[in-house]
């Protein structure tokens, strides 16, 4: 199969949404701002099918990544991500990813809240990968 972003042979991840037929490698997926989810049936979705936040959250001002302390985008996006529970928690997908990588399952929480639950289940379904240990 051919990747539909680099168009190279070899690709094997292929989009869960309904109806779509792109594949590509995990690396291009990444790139260009596809979601694996590390949870479950271990599922895909190209950047247009990918899963969105569905926490509404205002900032006052311009509002700094909790982990970096550099600024966030506006609302969240791919690259930014909220914590659901307090909704006050903005960081960048790459830092919390760095977070969830050294934390692992059993530590893993949101910087501000420390909320544990509904925090891992919406960075699961973001593609957020937690390591178990």
């Amino acid at each position: 199969q051919r990747c539909c972003i680099c168009r190279l042979p070899g690709a094997s991840v292929t989009c869960r949404g309904r109806r779509c037929r792109r594949i590509f490698h995990l690396p291009c997926g990444s790139e260009r701002g596809c979601v694996s989810q590390f949870f479950g049936e271990f599922r895909s979705f190209c950047w247009q099918h990918r899963p969105v936040q569905r926490v509404r959250a205002a900032q006052q001002g311009q509002t700094p990544c909790l982990i970096c302390l550099e600024a966030v985008a506006g609302r969240p996006c791919y690259d930014t991500l909220v914590c659901p529970a307090c909704a006050s928690a903005w960081f960048h997908r790459r830092c919390i990813q760095g977070q969830a990588l050294s934390s692992a399952l059993h530590h893993f929480s949101c910087p501000h809240c420390r909320d544990v639950a509904t925090f891992q289940d919406e960075m699961f379904r973001l593609g957020i990968k937690i390591p178990d240990r």
